[in-house]
């Protein structure tokens, strides 16, 4: 349920979450290609010993780009000096090339001035260069993070799950995204550097989470019979209009449960990436009030719960108070930093008391966890299942009777809710497979009934539905 915001990578960010728990590897090489701080050294160097006569007999160094902001001093002068000439003459396998740059000098780091300024008062020269090429090595043996997230993407057909792979930055000291290269990884670049990855750890812990629900509210995500591709108009709205939800606006229970309606409303429109954190964690708060009433929906005698619904909308101001359908990158992490519980890992300090605890012992997991808690734990909320068996004469929110699809997950109750027309919607090849990307169909204007587009009441039911099979199916 943590957040990975992505910083730098384009104009408006890009937001992931985290489904899994991060598994750790090492990298033999870790590469990048930016512009290295001040007096950092890429590690793949090699070193030189010049002498010269007198302080009369140049170097043969200069200094390419801004004074004030070059970090390297360049071998670059359309001749090579007589004390480089000499080194390469004794040294064949070692030679300094037009090019290369110097950065270090007689133990010295720094600005291209810095270093020029040691070269001008000796006449014995201990060199750091390095050979520029598209990629310097930072460092050897890096510890690399990769983590099962989902997200939604202007390039991607659906809402779907995918691997990450994130590192602590040895030379920044930040979290960035990284990538497959050839000997190792590489540090991923964006418009004006490495691309920084915020860490917005959530406010629950193994305690306070239910694992079961989260799950099942990822499930209706993903497997929604709707259309989930990235949206342009989702985009668009959420420049224009503000998604912040007031906590002042809504202090009488009746506003209260029609706000909770309304966001689960919302739930159906098409996602942009900072859309599918939020809708997850609101379903999954939905959900919990529910369960924390003992309230059932799909009970003979159940349906909407009033006191549930409010217990709802106070959860999502005070977790997750913002529109799901109309919300930037930027702005979600702004109103989670300023919501009660959401965090910024901070490197130094550590992750924040209540999560210290999380982290299972090497090969173990907590034994103060029941089995279900202990295997999500440790596999996270990705993979399919099965929601558990309806209760007999369960109803929608119009009291028509329901069923499960073939897909023994998605609610439908049959009934004729629109005109036959083309509609676009996700099919399902086979029981246990995901949907296929959405498509146009010939649609008969059913809710189902076995599976395909799906009426609102239906969706409000299926959102406020909180047991599963208790065998977990992994994709």
């Amino acid at each position: 349920g943590d957040i990975l915001n992505y910083l730098g990578g384009n104009r408006w960010g890009h937001v992931v979450m985290a489904l899994d728990p991060p598994q750790a590897l090492e990298t033999p090489t870790l590469v990048s290609a930016e512009r290295f701080p001040v007096g950092a050294v890429p590690l793949d160097t090699y070193t030189a010993k010049l002498y010269r006569a007198s302080r009369d007999e140049k170097w043969g160094f200069e200094i390419e780009g801004e004074e004030n902001n070059a970090t390297l001093a360049v071998v670059g002068v359309p001749y090579l000096g007589e004390a480089i000439q000499r080194w390469n003459a004794d040294h064949r396998s070692q030679c300094i090339h037009l090019g290369d740059h110097v950065v270090e000098v007689n133990g010295v780091r720094g600005t291209a001035s810095d270093l020029l300024a040691v070269c001008e008062g000796v006449n014995e020269l201990n060199l750091a260069l390095w050979r520029p090429q598209d990629t310097a090595v930072v460092a050897y043996n890096v510890p690399i993070f990769a983590v099962k997230v989902l997200q939604s993407a202007s390039n991607m057909r659906d809402i779907a799950e995918s691997t990450v792979c994130i590192a602590v930055h040895p030379l920044r000291q930040c979290v960035c995204a990284v990538g497959p290269a050839r000997d190792g990884f590489r540090v991923n670049m964006g418009h004006s550097g490495p691309v920084e990855v915020q860490v917005m750890m959530s406010p629950l812990c193994n305690s306070s989470m239910d694992f079961g629900l989260f799950r099942l509210a990822v499930n209706e995500v993903v497997r929604a019979p709707h259309d989930q591709k990235w949206s342009m108009r989702t985009a668009v709205r959420s420049y224009l209009r503000n998604a912040a939800l007031r906590s002042d606006r809504y202090q009488k229970p009746k506003a209260k449960v029609r706000l909770g309606q309304r966001l689960s409303e919302r739930w159906a429109a098409r996602p942009i990436c900072s859309t599918v954190p939020a809708r997850i964690w609101q379903k999954y708060l939905l959900k919990r009030a529910y369960k924390n009433r003992g309230a059932k929906v799909d009970a003979a005698d159940g349906g909407c719960n009033f006191s549930a619904e409010a217990a709802f909308a106070d959860d999502v101001l005070r977790y997750m108070p913002v529109k799901d359908d109309r919300v930037l990158p930027d702005d979600l992490v702004a109103m989670l930093t300023d919501s009660q519980g959401w965090e910024t890992l901070n490197l130094e300090a550590g992750p924040p008391e209540r999560r210290i605890g999380d982290r299972p012992t090497a090969g173990q997991g907590d034994p103060g966890l029941s089995g279900d808690k202990q295997e999500i734990r440790l596999h996270g909320a990705s993979g399919a299942i099965r929601r558990a068996s309806l209760e007999p004469g369960a109803k929608n929110k119009d009291g028509v009777p329901v069923r499960l699809g073939i897909d023994h997950f998605t609610v439908y109750c049959g009934q004729q809710v629109s005109r036959p027309r083309t509609a676009t919607a996700r099919l399902f090849d086979a029981e246990g497979e995901p949907p296929k990307p959405a498509a146009k169909i010939s649609w008969d204007g059913r809710c189902g009934p076995l599976q395909g587009p799906q009426c609102s009441s239906c969706r409000w039911l299926e959102d406020r539905l909180m047991a599963t099979e208790p065998q977990v199916q992994h994709l």
